[in-house]
């Protein structure tokens, strides 16, 4: 299922987020590893992302980041960062 949300939080030493879906959605967990998918390492509270969800062992998941704006991103918050290009 593919929705659209923000990052409620997103802990880089942890490794992993929330982010909160529209519609009254609810939560869905974001690993690290997904969003080094997309390119990032991490992004700020209230970016806006359209994400591929999966549900495992009846919570919700991010599987895919499939967009990302971080013009909504919360005044403030540090700018999102990008991961390092293979060498």
């Amino acid at each position: 299922m593919t929705v659209t949300g923000t990052v409620a939080w997103f802990d880089q030493t942890k490794q992993f987020g929330f982010v909160a879906l529209e519609r009254g959605q609810g939560d869905a967990f974001l690993h690290m590893s997904v969003l080094k998918e997309a390119g990032y390492v991490w992004l700020p509270r209230g970016t806006t992302v359209r994400v591929r969800i999966e549900h495992d062992r009846g919570k919700q998941r991010v599987a895919e980041v499939l967009e990302i704006d971080t013009s909504t991103a919360r005044p403030g918050e540090n700018e999102a960062i990008r991961r390092k290009p293979k060498t």
